[in-house]
């Protein structure tokens, strides 16, 4: 059975810089369970900035330290991948109650990557951490529709975080 951990930006900006104990708990789970976050391609470009004065970028470290890394481009000529882009994107925005057009690709790429390796059988198991709940509920029940609902699962980035940090203590 192989796992994927898909990781969005409000899981990285919620664990702050490397030197922030929030970020060293996640480190530690990571190393501990032999788990690598993936981040799909519009996640990490939120991640990076390009400012001179910003020495270190976290994603940038966790990637050096191998426990991230950046999801190979979607490839939305599959039509469960464009399929459940689309799905989430609707359900975030009746969540939100603003129009699909307005929400950010980011979140439902989250969902589009999950479904791209369950359908592939690269992936039977899938964890989606994100702080944003509509983009989370939204990724479970689009993908159920699809045939995945016991593959998949949503785990709040926050919750996550604090629980490895109250472990910790």
């Amino acid at each position: 059975m192989s796992r994927l951990h898909i990781a969005d930006t409000g899981l990285f900006v919620a664990m702050g810089q490397p030197s922030n104990s929030r970020y060293q708990a996640v480190r530690r789970f990571a190393r501990r369970n032999d788990v690598t976050f993936v981040l799909p391609e519009r996640v990490y470009e939120e991640l990076t900035i390009d400012d001179p004065d910003v020495e270190e970028v976290p994603i940038d470290t966790a990637i050096d330290e191998g426990w991230a890394t950046v999801a190979v481009p979607l490839d939305f000529s599959e039509p469960i991948v464009s399929r459940t882009m689309d799905g989430v994107q609707r359900y975030i925005a009746n969540a939100d109650n603003r129009p699909a057009d307005e929400v950010e690709r980011a979140d439902p790429a989250l969902a589009a990557l999950a479904a791209q390796h369950l359908s592939t059988g690269t992936a039977t198991e899938v964890y989606i951490y994100t702080t944003d709940i509509a983009a989370g509920e939204g990724a479970e029940t689009v993908l159920a529709s699809e045939g995945y609902g016991d593959s998949v699962t949503f785990v709040n980035g926050f919750r996550f975080i604090e629980d490895l940090v109250a472990g910790d203590g």
